[in-house]
């Protein structure tokens, strides 16, 4: 981790942070979010804060304990390139995967049957072995695991996994909650509720409060009735939690289902079940504790693993769970006035003007945020969790491509819905709530988006924590895991053809002006001519690049256009306050965004960048030129970003590296220069895509 020196305004020296892997981003701590509505909706006289674990680097609360395990064996001589072994499932395989995988350790996984079945794909790109075992009990498998490290001379972590994920959570997790009540953000904690697997991490915050005297903190252990629910109660360490006192509770499968899936459309908690059943087990204890109590309830992992389980209808019916799935919403009608077609998504709302002399840009129509570096241990709101995403310095895919020069990612997948459209979708609902424009916005009022998909995450989580209803049009293409992502925040979403133009009364963009003319008060944000799209990238992602940047001189900023409103804002910014800097964009090949002789139009397979018109939101003049791309490079740089440095990327991040490592190579970059590459959304959305070396083969994406 490094600290870099920046001077602020007044003069005065601040410190920016960029951080030298990926690991090392994962020091920071998760929020606490507050879950007003429950509280209302349950009448209870508590306050129940969720512990946001999925907001670690690779998902979950078992990072910690996987990184500090690691840290254990390097203590004895582990390094870079030795083989390990270890037992592990779910989303705590993946944790050990992606700690491996920054560390150049080769790792070998073995767990019971069926412990793999949620995340297999994630572990096969991130480039472990795992192996499923013919048996059903964590016990047998540990046996089997270091018996086949022992035949191979490999070293077996199992000795520190259960020590590692007790010590991490005493060390960090505990310490991360007291931190709050101690700056007074929360009330004296009276119980923390933590979803039990193996319940080290349990133990560990239990060990904290006895060891500070405080046994008034009650630390209570959730797990499923029948063992059903994935990485509950599957590796109890019984012993442990009698020794630490804590308490166990139980709670129904299909309970736990049907709860977590209703939290997250409240909330827009991203959670997965485990975590939903610690929540739902929270409000029973805040009937039992004292008025003014508070809980706080860590949860495990988000929603990434189960795109493919209990969020998707089709497994609900498939597998016959008492669970009510959604209904379908409205489809636009058959017959439509044609006049609600004209609309111009090439005009941004609102004039930009920019000061000759200070360089600072303003907006004719809207008042700017001032930036606020800083990122509070409890949030107001979920959406509070957007932005302040870490920079992190690639260690391994430059060098291996030939790139002398020091490359940072700056790493959007970490914001709370996934994405860097996170920051748009929060920036527009501002905008509205407090102007009117484009439309008024108040409780129950449907707003309506025509989007690729991460919009559409982003407002549908927007309008799960404001209360409006939400309709999404999206084409086909579109991955099913961001039409569920969705539908689990409560919004609506309708498809439309690939082939069908932007001015077709069928494409995503015709679909949603029909909806918007049949629904009352309806409001169509419309992010590809609303000015919170590139503002919110002026006035927060740039800032932030700068200010973690700090003392290190910009020399080259490369981004992947869509709406534009990306590369538009932090361009923007960057020649404001970086003269020198260049900004290259990135736009696939079948796009015509790089300019007026793009006039190609072909169907493309990474999602998320590129169009087929020129949205307002983009300013062609801010950008220094532009790189076109293909398919093939930006999946096969993705999958490399995962599989050497940890980073668990989307495509558009992986087309951005590579086109910025081309650039790098073309410009000859000097050792000392800095370049900044945006990546802007994670794997969660394309496990059934460019994850898959099916999908990847059908393609000939994997071909030689």
């Amino acid at each position: 981790m490094s600290q870099n020196g920046v001077s602020s305004t007044n003069g005065s020296a601040k410190k920016g942070i960029t951080y030298n892997n990926i690991l090392e981003a994962a020091q920071r701590p998760t929020p606490l979010v507050p879950l007003r509505k429950l509280k209302v909706e349950h009448q209870l006289q508590s306050d129940i804060y969720v512990k946001l674990e999925y907001l670690n680097v690779a998902g979950s609360l078992e990072d910690r304990s996987a990184d500090k395990a690691f840290q254990f064996a390097e203590e004895i001589g582990v390094s870079r390139g030795d083989e390990v072994y270890v037992t592990a499932g779910g989303s705590t395989a993946i944790s050990y995967a992606t700690v491996a995988a920054v560390r150049g350790i080769k790792l070998t996984i073995y767990a019971p049957k069926g412990e793999f079945a949620l995340v297999d794909t994630v572990l096969h790109t991130l480039g472990v072995n795992y192996i499923e075992l013919p048996v059903s009990t964590y016990a047998e498998a540990r046996a089997q695991t270091e018996e086949a490290a022992q035949q191979k001379n490999a070293f077996c972590l199992n000795k520190f996994t259960t020590n590692a994920a007790f010590v991490a959570n005493l060390q960090k997790t505990a310490c991360e909650i007291e931190r709050a009540v101690n700056n007074k953000s929360i009330g004296k904690v009276g119980a923390v509720v933590i979803p039990l697997n193996t319940g080290a991490p349990a133990a560990g915050i239990a060990a904290y409060y006895r060891g500070t005297g405080d046994h008034g903190v009650r630390v209570i252990g959730v797990t499923c009735k029948k063992d059903t629910i994935p990485e509950m109660g599957l590796d109890l360490k019984n012993d442990l939690l009698q020794e630490y006192n804590v308490e166990k509770r139980e709670v129904d499968e299909e309970e736990a289902y049907s709860f977590t899936r209703h939290l997250i459309g409240t909330e827009g908690i991203m959670a997965g079940p485990s975590s939903g059943a610690a929540v739902l087990e929270a409000i029973k204890v805040a009937k039992e504790l004292p008025a003014g109590s508070t809980i706080v309830v860590v949860l495990q992992d988000g929603i990434r693993n189960y795109l493919r389980h209990f969020l998707d209808d089709d497994w609900i019916v498939a597998n016959k769970k008492n669970v009510v799935t959604r209904k379908d919403g409205p489809q636009p009608n058959a017959t439509f006035d044609p006049k609600v077609l004209v609309y111009d998504p090439t005009k941004l709302a609102g004039e930009w003007t920019q000061d000759p002399e200070t360089k600072k840009w303003n907006h004719s129509e809207v008042e700017f945020n001032e930036f606020n570096p800083e990122r509070p241990l409890v949030l107001d709101t979920v959406l509070d969790a957007i932005g302040k995403t870490p920079l992190v310095k690639l260690q391994h895919v430059p060098a291996a491509h030939g790139v002398k020069c020091n490359v940072y990612v700056k790493c959007e997948y970490l914001n709370a819905g996934g994405s860097t459209k996170d920051r748009i979708a929060k920036r527009m609902v501002e905008i509205a709530e407090k102007t009117g424009k484009p439309g008024k916005l108040v409780p129950g009022v449907t707003l309506i988006e025509p989007t690729s998909g991460n919009t559409g995450i982003g407002l549908s989580l927007a309008s799960a924590v404001r209360g409006y209803k939400c309709i999404i049009t999206m084409p086909k293409k579109m991955s099913k895991e961001k039409a569920i992502a969705m539908a689990s925040l409560g919004s609506t979403i309708i498809r439309t053809p690939n082939e069908a133009g932007f001015d077709s009364p069928n494409s995503h963009i015709g679909v949603a002006l029909r909806l918007k003319s049949e629904i009352q008060d309806a409001v169509v944000l419309d992010q590809y001519c609303n000015p919170g799209n590139p503002l919110a990238h002026y006035e927060q992602t740039a800032e932030e690049i700068i200010y973690d940047m700090g003392d290190k001189h910009i020399d080259l900023v490369v981004l992947t256009a869509g709406t534009g409103g990306t590369v538009t804002g932090i361009s923007r910014k960057i020649h404001e306050r970086v003269p020198t800097a260049k900004v290259v964009g990135v736009d696939p090949h079948g796009s015509i965004l790089a300019g007026p002789n793009e006039t190609d139009i072909e169907f493309y397979e990474v999602e998320g960048i590129g169009y087929d018109f020129l949205p307002g939101t983009l300013d062609t003049s801010a950008i220094d030129y532009w790189a076109k791309s293909h398919d093939k490079e930006s999946f096969l740089m993705a999958r490399e970003l995962i599989r050497t440095e940890g980073i668990l990327c989307g495509g558009s991040s992986g087309c951005a590296v590579h086109y910025a490592l081309e650039e790098c190579k073309s410009l000859n970059l000097p050792a000392e220069a800095n370049v900044v590459v945006l990546l802007p959304d994670g794997i969660r959305n394309y496990i059934t895509k460019f994850l898959d070396d099916d999908w990847m083969n059908e393609r000939h994406f994997l071909d030689a």
